[in-house]
């Protein structure tokens, strides 16, 4: 069984996941509220990554972090379980 994710984490992937494919863009401090990058490195390195980096130099925004189609089945998979251990932090959900 894998080893379930820290709170940390949890947060950080649900924060990808709302953001979907669009990602989570480098505002030349960090990722925003996808989490610190520790926490994020953290999800990049499970196997299967959770999330990953992408680099656009053609682009505006050049450096993103983004939720895999494996972080996204894992989110899917374990919205509930998780959502008990962790309970999302605004009234009503934070999850699309």
């Amino acid at each position: 069984m894998a080893h379930l994710l820290t709170e940390a984490q949890w947060r950080a992937l649900r924060q990808l996941y709302i953001a979907g494919r669009a990602g989570i863009p480098y505002d030349g401090r960090g990722y925003g509220k996808a989490g610190a990058w520790p926490v994020l490195r953290q999800l990049r390195d499970r196997e299967p990554p959770l999330m990953r980096e992408v680099y656009r130099p053609q682009s505006e925004i050049q450096n993103l972090v983004v939720i895999t189609d494996a972080g996204v089945t894992f989110y899917e998979e374990n919205e509930r379980l998780y959502d008990a251990f962790y309970p999302p932090t605004s009234p009503g959900r934070e999850s699309p």
